[in-house]
Parts: structure tokens; C-alpha cells; sequence
């Protein structure tokens, strides 16, 4: 920050100071005395160079005599706790829009899991959240299990402790690679995997956490502040090729290269296949924009139907041509002279122009990346798969995703008593805080402990931790589905529960109880559609989805066992999603006849380049 007020500021962004900051200014025993031992801290940027005050004191305190101590320092001011009073004058309708996005409601995996819990009749429309004016998490009851089989009482326990850490609103777990800040911080702001300051005031203690890298607001985002929250068997680690091991101690090789920054009580992660988009250097946001990530103004209770880009508004498809007039309005990274499309006068070689319908044209990408103009392919009618009449249904992810995230079965446990050593193998929850717990409870060897977890909107510390593991994580099947606009889609088993509790005094009193649904209609698992970020530049084999059981959504085998039977759909949480109908799974499970052909063309436009060097796909875990 500087001294002062910088004049170069445009006009309208000197009057969005609050009047109580502009009165502070010409104080001259004020607030600008930070800057006598803040000498080298980073001005934010060019938009934001205003006195330290204006952001990082509240009105009463910029109004006031020198501050004799740190503790009216507002540590970050984008925090939602200050951001309508620190940053509002300016950005009161992007605050406004993030409160209602999913980024700053959660309404999405809150209401789900809720429904799938049987703690409410549906998912949608959206009743709980953390924001966006939707109703608060229900407080827990203490001791509100009451027996039986009735889960329904501890959901919202298990959603505050285990599933909200990833709130923009809450802090987070925190440790080596996990360290980000709050609110707009969370995204603009850097931070070391260390959390340690690394920039230039001279008095800030680089020996201690918790502190931005560096005082500076960046734009555009890189990837790797999108991967501090996306990170796990979440969207985004796939855009990089990551998939996570499985939790147990054995699978876990740490210091061996791991490709993102690992926290050890995290199990580390296998690299497979990025995303073309990724491999070419295309960030995040050149195609989720603010809009999205920050929202619309809308409340919605999947991101599936929230306002997005979608492969066509690039490189076009059956129904949409990637012209000048059918891209979407104030998209600006096409900045290219002559518009979309730019003729050229040589021939395109093949290999730049795959996917191209006008060879003797090009289109291209200004990546906010930087990097140069990219060619951008256009959708190619020719390609063999691209003349089937059925596919105009289908998402161009359900073909060109390289493997997708298929997690099965997550057992959830709470546990009011540690006892022995059982979970020695399963320290790594990816939250050093729950680690830290069980190690010191291992430590005592036997015996013991009624261990405490925190309960991340409240702030307080409560009996009980609740551990997680997955009966078993693919990456080779795709089953299909619906999608809210009908069309065919990659579906994931987002919720596949099966809840145990244990109490205080050791007693079993849930084990592997799989909910119930809270209209009534069935089991509380699910299936919902997903956009795997694993694209590829040419489809997968035919077989992927033709004579295969698991894209029909069939299970892998006829008669399943107790784990096998997981991979059989199960319906959405949400109505507007469906399984496949009979008529859908007898056109995969019974091509016609021409089908054969068709695929013989696609092999020799080497459409099956894409098949996965490891048939079997298989994760470690699949030996125990």
C-alpha cells in the first residue's frame, strides 16, 4: 500500500471510498504511520493503492487518534465477516452475487445430503445454505441420537465438521499446501505452501504461518490457487491429471514428485492423463468466468444448472456454430482482428486443423494466461462419430473424457471413543487437524481417548471426529445418464453413504446404515451428472459406451456383490437429472448394424487413440 491516496485512480473509484476513510486521510498522526515499519509491503495493485486504513481499519478506528496496538487491524478485510463494510463501497454487486453462488452458498452438497439423509422431503429447491439468504445448518443436538436406525439426527454434525471446510467463508483445514485466505482473498490472494510471507515488508515474521505470500491481488487466478480447494477427487484435480490414492498408510509415497503440493495428511495422488485444455496452458478461468464463480444472482442447488460455458460456445457443434454472432456476449478472449474466425491463406496442416469444418479457416484463442494466440479446432462433422444422428444428443464430455472420478461407497464413522490401534492405516483424512488427533491418540499405544473435532461454522470444539474411507475408486468407468437439458451425460456416485456412529462408551450404535431418502422413494444414494476435466482431443474407443454394462448403468456385473453392486446407478438427487430409460440402454447395450462399420471408420481416423495404455484402469487399492 502507499501513503497515500494515488491521483492517477480513476474518478469513480476515489468517490466508492467510504466518507469516514476520506476524513482519515489528512490525519497526520493517523493510520499512514504503518507504512514507517511496513516500508517494503506490496502495493495490492493498481485499483486498490489507497491508504492501509481505508481497507484494513473499521470507520470508528480510521476516524481515531494513532492506533496503540495491532489489535484493531482488520487482517483481511475481503473476509464476508468485513466485506460489505471494506470493499462494498465499490463491489456491493459482486458481493451480492457471491453470497448467492454456490461458492458462497454450498446449497448444493448441504441440500443433497440432507435429502439422501432423510433430514428433508428434497434437494431442490434449495432450503438450507451458507448464505444467499437460505436457511442456517440446523446448531447439532448434543446427544440427539436417540437409537435405532434413524441417521437423519446426525447429518448436519457431519456436513458442519467434515464437509464445510472448503467454504470461502471458513478458514479450513490448515497445513503445508492448504494454506488460502477468506472471501475474495481466497481466490485473488497468493499464498505459499509453507504459508509463510515471502515478500518484501521487512518486519512480518517469516518464520510463522498463516500469512498471504505476498500483499497482492492477482488477476487472472492461476490454476493453483483454484487446486488449494479443488483439490482431492474433486473437480479441477482431473484437469491436471490427478486422482487420489487410496487412504490407507501403504499407498501413500510421499516425496517421491508428488505433483501438487501434499499436506502428509493427505494420501497423496496418482497422475494420470491432464486435460488437453490444461496441457496447451489454458487456465481455469478462460472458461469459468466471474459469472460463474461468482454467480449470476441466482440460487441453485447443483452447479449442473448453473450458469455456465459449455464446450459449442468454443468450437460449435451440431446445433451451434462457433461463429462471431452465436458467441455468448462480453466474451472478450477472442481478441483476434477481423473477429472469431481470421482467413488465412495458407493450407492448415492436419494436425492444427482437427476439428476445423472450413479448412481455409482458423480460429483463435487468446488465452488470459498469456502464451500467444492458440488455434481453436471447430467441430467437424466428418468425423465418423460426429455422423451419427443419436450422438447430437450427447455431451461432448461423455466421448472425449480421457477417465472420470468413480468413487464407491463412503463409509462415514463418528466416533465418541478411540479404542487400540484400528486406525493407524487410515490417519490421512486430508485434514491435519483430524490427523493430529489420531496420531496423538496412537501414541499412547492401546488404551482409550474421547477425542474433540471442531465444528468449522461455529468455531467451537465438540465431542466426537468423524472418519471417512471409500470402499473402493476407479477411473476407467463412465456411467451415463440425463441431464436437466436431456441430454447424455457422464454420471459420478457423488453420494454412496453408509453411516456408523460409535459412542462414548464404545457402543455400536449405527454400523453401515445406508440412509433413506427424505420424500421416502428409496435408498439415500445417488448418482448426478458430471463434466469430467480429462478432455481429450479425439473420443474414446466405440466399446466405452456400445455393449458395455457399466456406461448402461448396469453394474458391472449381472449378479453383484456387496461392493460391486455400487456401480449400478442409482437415481439423481434432483428430479431434473434421470438414469438412462429402456429405450436409451437398448440403443447402447444393441447398436444397429451399421454400427460395425461406423467403427471401423472411427479406427482409421484413429478415434481409439485415446484407449488407456492400463486396460483395467484399476487404483491400487483393488489388491487389498
Amino acid at each position: 500500500m502507499q501513503v497515500a491516496l494515488v491521483l492517477r485512480l480513476a474518478v469513480a473509484v476515489v468517490f466508492c471510498i467510504p466518507a469516514a476513510a476520506k476524513g482519515a486521510v489528512g490525519a497526520p498522526d493517523g493510520f499512514r504511520r504503518c507504512l514507517e515499519c511496513h516500508s517494503g509491503i506490496e502495493r495490492l495493485d493498481e485499483r486498490h493503492d489507497f491508504e492501509c486504513g481505508v481497507c484494513h481499519l473499521h470507520a470508528e478506528d480510521r476516524a481515531a487518534a494513532p492506533l496503540a496496538s495491532h489489535e484493531a487491524v482488520i487482517r483481511n478485510p475481503s473476509d464476508p465477516s468485513h466485506a460489505d463494510a471494506s470493499c462494498g463501497g465499490c463491489h456491493r454487486e459482486e458481493i451480492a452475487r457471491l453470497r448467492q453462488s454456490l461458492h458462497g452458498t454450498l446449497a448444493g452438497i448441504i441440500n443433497q445430503t440432507r435429502f439422501l439423509w432423510g433430514a428433508q422431503s428434497a434437494a431442490e429447491p434449495p432450503v438450507y445454505g451458507m448464505g444467499g439468504g437460505l436457511r442456517p445448518i440446523p446448531e447439532p443436538q448434543e446427544g440427539g441420537y436417540a437409537g435405532g436406525d434413524d441417521q437423519s439426527v446426525l447429518v448436519d454434525d457431519f456436513l458442519r465438521r467434515r464437509c464445510l471446510g472448503c467454504h470461502i467463508g471458513t478458514q479450513g483445514p490448515s497445513g503445508y499446501g492448504l494454506h488460502r485466505g477468506t472471501g475474495c482473498a481466497a481466490c485473488h490472494v497468493p499464498h505459499d505452501a509453507s504459508g509463510r510471507y515471502k515478500g518484501n515488508d521487512p518486519v512480518l515474521d517469516r518464520g510463522r504461518t498463516g500469512y498471504a505470500a505476498r500483499h497482492v491481488f492477482e488477476r487472472p487466478i492461476p490454476n493453483e490457487r483454484c487446486l488449494r480447494c479443488h483439490r482431492r477427487n474433486h473437480t479441477g484435480a482431473d484437469y491436471e491429471g490427478l486422482f487420489e490414492r487410496d487412504l490407507s498408510r501403504v499407498y501413500r509415497p510421499h516425496g517421491f514428485g508428488e505433483p501438487l503440493a501434499v499436506n502428509p495428511a493427505e494420501p497423496g495422488y496418482h497422475q494420470l492423463a491432464k486435460d488437453v485444455h490444461a496441457e496447451r496452458g489454458m487456465l481455469c478461468v478462460d472458461c469459468h468466468g466471474s459469472g460463474e464463480v461468482m454467480g449470476d444472482g441466482g440460487v441453485y442447488a447443483s452447479q449442473r444448472v448453473s450458469p455456465g460455458r459449455g464446450c459449442e460456445d468454443c468450437h460449435g457443434g451440431w446445433e451451434k456454430a462457433a461463429t462471431r454472432g452465436d458467441i455468448p456476449a462480453g466474451v472478450k478472449r477472442f481478441e483476434v482482428s477481423g473477429g472469431i474466425h481470421e482467413k488465412e491463406d495458407r493450407a492448415t496442416p492436419a494436425h492444427e486443423n482437427q476439428g476445423t469444418a472450413e479448412p481455409d479457416k482458423r480460429s483463435v484463442f487468446n488465452s488470459k494466461g498469456g502464451g500467444g494466440r492458440r488455434n481453436l479446432p471447430l467441430f467437424d462433422r466428418t468425423v465418423p462419430a460426429h455422423e451419427v444422428s443419436g450422438h447430437r444428443r450427447v455431451r461432448c464430455s461423455a466421448c472425449h473424457a480421457q477417465w472420470s472420478f468413480q468413487d464407491y461407497g463412503l463409509s462415514v464413522v463418528r466416533l465418541d471413543l478411540l479404542s487400540g490401534e484400528d486406525w493407524r492405516r487410515l490417519t490421512a483424512q486430508g485434514d491435519p487437524d483430524l490427523q493430529d488427533v489420531l496420531e496423538a491418540h496412537l501414541a499412547q499405544r492401546g488404551g482409550t481417548t474421547h477425542p474433540e473435532s471442531l465444528d468449522r461454522l461455529s468455531g467451537r470444539v465438540r465431542p466426537g471426529i468423524w472418519l471417512t474411507g471409500w470402499r473402493f475408486r476407479r477411473w476407467e468407468w463412465l456411467p451415463l445418464g440425463v441431464d436437466h437439458e436431456g441430454r447424455i451425460c457422464v454420471m459420478r456416485p457423488r453420494h454412496q453413504y453408509l453411516v456408523s456412529y460409535v459412542d462414548r462408551s464404545g457402543n455400536v450404535q449405527l454400523d453401515s446404515v445406508i440412509p433413506r431418502r427424505g420424500d421416502g422413494s428409496g435408498r439415500g444414494w445417488a448418482f448426478m451428472p458430471y463434466v469430467p476435466h480429462t478432455v481429450g482431443p479425439v473420443g474414446r474407443p466405440c466399446e466405452a459406451c456400445h455393449l458395455n454394462r457399466v456406461s448402461a448403468g448396469l453394474g458391472v456385473e449381472a449378479d453383484p456383490t456387496i461392493d460391486t453392486v455400487l456401480t449400478k446407478v442409482s437415481e439423481p438427487a434432483l428430479k431434473r437429472f434421470r438414469l438412462l430409460d429402456l429405450r436409451e440402454i437398448e440403443a447402447l447395450m444393441n447398436p444397429p448394424e451399421e454400427w460395425g462399420g461406423i467403427r471401423l471408420r472411427a479406427l482409421g481416423c484413429g478415434q481409439d487413440l485415446l484407449a488407456p495404455t492400463n486396460p483395467s484402469g484399476s487404483s491400487e487399492e483393488d489388491g487389498r
